[in-house]
């Protein structure tokens, strides 16, 4: 896929990650656990040889893995072929694909049982995450589960990145419950778990578990839940 095929926020996503993706897979690792323990959960809701396509998928660890591990057909897709490589030589039961999650490509995917997306869409403006959203709502089918995890950004604090320090969009769990709502997806649940970021600092790391809205029907809203 070329830079040119790209939507403008893959071309900055693919150019960023390239640049960082050996440092990323140094420092990822400490800091995964919320996503482990969420992807472990999902397992138990899901047969084996369901489809799992993790959009995203950064180096396949430990979201591809772990879904392979649990006897799941998983297809992976990153804007960033060098995340791709890395993926590749990893987790070798798994497809990977160079996809824009935003592009008319990913419309060629199919449905999935399952779509996951980790900590992928957090510094999108609101506009282009409800489209992320409204893709995975399209890609998980009637009835196929979408879980996405963001960290809860107030939108008024610095973050320090791989590649320097950002003034990252606002993101609350109010706002994800409404982004979702707004993309077609009846929310089942936001989980709330403790984490950390990439260079270590403390946060909140927000779960969102949802289904697509059948036709006719109008999105739920449940309470938040902090696990």
């Amino acid at each position: 896929m070329t830079a040119e095929e790209m939507t403008p926020y893959g071309r900055e996503a693919a150019r960023v990650a390239d640049q960082v993706a050996t440092r990323y897979a140094e420092v990822a690792p400490a800091h995964q656990h919320s996503q482990i323990a969420v992807v472990e959960r999902l397992l138990t809701r899901l047969p084996r040889g369901a489809r799992a396509l993790d959009a995203g998928c950064g180096t396949g660890r430990p979201t591809c893995a772990q879904l392979c591990a649990g006897g799941l057909d998983v297809t992976g897709i990153d804007v960033s072929e060098a995340m791709l490589a890395a993926a590749r030589a990893n987790v070798p039961q798994a497809r990977f694909l160079q996809l824009d999650l935003l592009g008319e490509q990913a419309t060629g995917l199919g449905t999935f049982d399952a779509v996951v997306s980790f900590f992928c869409l957090m510094n999108l403006p609101e506009p282009v995450f409800v489209s992320a959203l409204a893709r995975f709502a399209s890609l998980a089918g009637r009835d196929g589960t979408v879980v996405v995890g963001v960290p809860e950004r107030p939108g008024d604090t610095p973050v320090e990145g791989l590649y320097g320090t950002y003034q990252p969009p606002r993101c609350t769990r109010q706002d994800l419950r409404h982004r979702a709502e707004q993309a077609g997806l009846a929310v089942e649940e936001i989980e709330v778990r403790p984490g950390t970021g990439l260079m270590g600092a403390e946060e909140e790391h927000l779960f969102l578990y949802a289904r697509p809205v059948p036709p006719g029907a109008s999105a739920a809203s449940p309470a938040d839940h902090s696990g």
